[in-house]
């Protein structure tokens, strides 16, 4: 329970976030290593966005199984990136079994948000075992650095420090497995979302857009549980892409220092995380605005320019929410077609 209102629960949990970027970026600038402490801060900020999640009652179990996931996904990315095939195969698996986790378990849903997101950035890095090793390494290590930070602050508060037993994975499975046989929808959703998915990283190589990775990630984020909701949330996250990549583009272009636009992407992440507590069911456009406007200060302060970054969120981002609204109406179609097929059969 909490004992604060929610929105001032969600700053002061949003500022215990900020403290793990602020030492891996002053740690990257002392060792020249700012390349490397980006990465580290991705697995950072990823684990800041569900500081206030919990899985079975405990936040130590999904923070920690969520730093774990990501890090694998992001080694077998990198990996699967150097055979495009293999990796667009990949991505589809992931997006089935997020749908499959839709209405059934949502925190398990962010979790494997967070992997998936995870393998479709690393496979547009592919390299060598080695390479795939030190992404994971660093990624991973980041996800525990804000960890024990979270710890630090939450000790004095319930932290739900938990053991994970393996009868309890089991039962989750059981459990899961039992909810899925009785939501018919669901059938579709995973057939529509993996085509989907397979459709837009297609499409984004046939056009030889880079960055494509934004598309699959647009796609599994407009994917909601609610259709109305999924309809609003692709067009808002179009419009605020274009609002933030304009208006990143802009402040970038009046000073271009390392240290201003390491600035930029903490304060926009911080606000980013912060409205994802809470408030980012009120204005998913704002939501939308603020993350491109982090992603954009991060991508340009490792040295890419702000314009072809802001460009290629744009073009791939209107892609995934065009193969999300196809996903969506052609879940419904075929659902609806299903339980009237079914209530004849029962008439």
């Amino acid at each position: 329970m909490r004992l604060i209102p929610l929105p001032r629960h969600d700053l002061l949990l949003g500022l215990c976030c900020l403290p793990a970027l602020l030492v891996i970026y002053l740690t990257g600038f002392t060792f020249g290593q700012v390349q490397a402490a980006g990465l580290v801060a991705s697995g950072a900020l990823t684990l800041a966005f569900g500081a206030n999640k919990t899985w079975g009652g405990s936040s130590f179990s999904l923070l920690f199984t969520t730093t774990l996931g990501v890090a694998l996904s992001s080694a077998l990315g990198c990996l699967a990136g150097n055979i495009t095939p293999l990796y667009i195969a990949g991505a589809m698996l992931y997006a089935a079994v997020y749908v499959t986790m839709a209405n059934v378990d949502d925190s398990a849903w962010w979790m494997l948000l967070q992997w998936s997101i995870a393998w479709l950035v690393s496979g547009y890095f592919a390299g060598s075992p080695e390479h795939a090793a030190d992404r994971a390494m660093l990624v991973g290590a980041g996800g525990l650095i804000q960890m024990f930070f979270l710890y630090l602050v939450f000790r004095r508060y319930p932290f739900y420090l938990k053991d994970v037993y393996p009868r309890a994975w089991l039962r989750f499975l059981r459990v899961t497995t039992g909810k899925y046989k009785h939501k018919i929808h669901l059938q579709w959703s995973v057939f529509f979302a993996l085509m989907a998915m397979g459709l837009a990283l297609s499409g984004v190589e046939f056009f030889h857009l880079k960055n494509g990775y934004w598309a699959g990630m647009t796609l599994l984020i407009c994917l909601r549980n609610n259709y109305r909701d999924s309809l609003s949330r692709v067009r808002a996250r179009v419009l605020g892409t274009l609002m933030g990549s304009i208006a990143a583009a802009a402040l970038i272009d009046l000073c271009d220092s390392p240290l201003y636009l390491i600035g930029g992407f903490m304060l926009f992440g911080y606000a980013a995380f912060t409205w994802s507590y809470s408030l980012i069911a009120k204005s998913y456009f704002v939501f939308a605005f603020i993350v491109t406007m982090m992603v954009v200060f991060m991508i340009a302060s490792l040295g890419t320019s702000q314009i072809v970054v802001a460009t290629h969120r744009l073009e791939t981002t209107a892609i995934g929410g065009l193969f999300a609204l196809f996903a969506l109406v052609m879940t419904r179609l075929f659902t609806r077609k299903q339980i009237l097929l079914r209530r004849r059969k029962s008439a």
